[in-house]
């Protein structure tokens, strides 16, 4: 029996689109027990209603994917799949189901992938190395996606770093979802360079912040003008919670606040009075009639597990 564990994670970081991810102390959990023929997914947790039991469930479309890719045969497992993260709320929850099939295939096989053609493999379901690289790795990750005409997926590199202790992570989860991929159309296909110039400067800026230790740069390194203005307003409440990124002062201990992935969950991060902030969070959504939770998270530096029991 082998027991997999890879960690949620959040993308964007602000400025740093599509670039930079961080892995979250939320967990998507599964047991793998090998059996002669045949899968069978027992779902327990976040979205469990509607999961596919068989091997329709991406768990195992993946697994199976990359046996036939290595022409491997899977004889089939009863997968235990216990899962903490919240669906299509911006916390990485496809990217843990496709690690966690690859790293099915390597349990039911003993093939162990090297990160090339693992996230290789990743990238051909789901282009999000900022996700993926971070659930598979830990901490946070700088991902760069390379594409070589000759190559049939693309590659992906990916650079981690240790996450301080100190800053601790706040989110708050709305209600309702927001689909990644109506997230990306409602983004305009043509931006000033100005734009552009404004988050790649503050995307840097976050990297040296967190490299000499300057977290009282975070607010500006998490300002962005690619993305979440036209994804807040979406999101009722959204705009709100962001609005909290000038009002540090509001907020003893507030780094600076973003959207998680394409949202609907907002990230905040603190050096102290997490649950404070945590409360200023969901009163801004409760403003305008949304219903959320709460949680102070830690980072996991540690990612993707594999235990043998």
């Amino acid at each position: 029996m082998t027991e997999i564990i890879v960690p949620a994670s959040t993308s964007n970081l602000g400025a740093s689109f599509d670039t930079c991810g961080l892995a979250l102390s939320l967990y998507l959990r599964v047991t793998v027990e090998e059996q002669e023929s045949g899968f069978e997914v027992i779902p327990t947790g976040e979205g469990a209603a509607s999961v596919p039991r068989d091997e329709a469930n991406l768990i195992v479309k993946v697994a199976n994917f990359v046996a036939h890719r290595r022409k491997r045969k899977l004889s089939g497992a009863r997968l235990h799949v216990h899962n903490e993260i919240p669906l299509a709320r911006g916390l990485g929850s496809s990217s843990c189901a496709i690690i966690a099939g690859i790293s099915v295939y390597e349990a039911l096989t003993g093939d162990q992938l090297d990160d090339a053609d693992f996230f290789g493999y990743a990238m051909h379901y789901e282009d999000h190395g900022d996700n993926l690289a971070p659930c598979r790795l830990g901490g946070l990750v700088v991902a760069c996606v390379v594409n070589h005409p000759e190559d049939e997926f693309p590659s992906l590199i990916a650079v981690k770093r240790h996450w301080p202790e100190e800053i601790k992570v706040v989110v708050a989860i709305p209600d309702f979802e927001m689909e990644t991929a109506k997230m990306r159309a409602a983004l305009p296909k043509l931006l000033p360079i100005s734009n552009a110039i404004y988050n790649i400067q503050r995307a840097s800026l976050l990297q040296a912040a967190i490299s000499e230790r300057r977290f009282d740069l975070l607010s500006e390194a998490l300002r962005d003008s690619l993305h979440q203005p036209y994804r807040a307003p979406l999101g009722p409440g959204l705009p709100d919670v962001l609005k909290m990124n000038d009002e540090l002062d509001k907020f003893p201990g507030l780094l600076g606040v973003a959207i998680s992935g394409a949202g609907s969950t907002m990230i905040a991060f603190a050096t102290e009075n997490c649950e404070k902030i945590a409360e200023a969070m969901s009163a801004r959504l409760a403003a305008h009639g949304v219903h959320s939770r709460t949680l102070e998270l830690q980072v996991d530096n540690v990612g993707r597990r594999i235990n043998q029991a």
